[in-house]
């Protein structure tokens, strides 16, 4: 028997992290869309910017604030890795993701921006994907990985173990 997607451990540990952006924006005075919640017919599929002949799935919430519109991609992360290679502590994300993401963020004209929840140091980390230096790529049991440095991003907030229960996503 399988498990239905919606219970795997993976994905309850992601959606606790886009629900702690989430909260984390609405009391920053954003509005925000969780994109997430809009997957296909069984809820197993990304939510995809349509065109005639494609689509590219958009990252997991639509933001506004003072006229403004932005992405947020949200990746929950235990914690950075260190990388040997680079002597760096390191994020990754898959590197079709962060292409779809690049093109989402042309098609749409609104900048797209890749949070990170880092669940041990409960560091909330931050940077706008056009900022973001070419990733060095690795592929990673099968799957080819965009790899940015931790320094790369900007430390937003250190989010306290009271600020969790505040952070379901809902209007605070």
């Amino acid at each position: 028997m399988t498990t239905d997607f919606r219970q795997r451990p993976e994905f309850l540990r992601g959606r606790a992290g886009e629900q702690i952006v989430a909260g984390w924006l609405k009391r920053r005075g954003c509005y925000v869309i969780p994109s997430y919640d809009y997957g296909g017919e069984n809820g197993d599929k990304a939510p995809k910017l349509q065109g005639l002949w494609g689509g590219y799935p958009v990252p997991d919430l639509d933001v506004c604030r003072n006229g403004n519109r932005f992405w947020v991609e949200v990746k929950t992360k235990r914690e950075a890795t260190f990388t040997r290679i680079t002597g760096t502590h390191d994020h990754g994300i898959n590197f079709r993701l962060v292409e779809h993401y690049r093109t989402v963020q042309a098609i749409s004209g609104c900048l797209c921006w890749i949070f990170i929840y880092e669940e041990v140091s409960r560091w909330l980390i931050g940077q706008r994907l056009d900022i973001l230096s070419a990733p060095r790529t690795a592929t990673s049991l099968g799957t080819r990985m965009a790899y940015w440095p931790r320094a790369s991003f900007r430390e937003l907030e250190q989010i306290d173990a009271g600020t969790l229960s505040d952070c379901s996503g809902r209007d605070t």
